[in-house]
């Protein structure tokens, strides 16, 4: 498994953890600070971030947030 696969697995379990739902916006420092703790660089978690923005899952908000627009796989 990649580096990247590993990011992209801690990014969607702590998204499922803080129980996000389609429309739901959540700060982005409460999902990079853990995973930053957890060992993941900032480059890490925005490159699966932007993957994510990419496949519509989710969009980056105003205000430093995140928007999820469709359910998580």
């Amino acid at each position: 498994m990649s580096r990247f696969e590993v990011a992209e697995a801690a990014v969607t379990e702590k998204l499922r953890a803080l129980k996000l739902k389609p429309e739901m916006t959540i700060n982005l420092f409460d999902l990079g600070v853990p995973l930053n703790a957890a060992g993941f660089s900032q480059e890490e978690i925005i490159a699966v971030l932007y993957a994510l923005e990419q496949d519509k899952l989710l969009e980056f908000a105003p205000g430093n947030r995140l928007r999820l627009l469709k359910r998580l796989p």
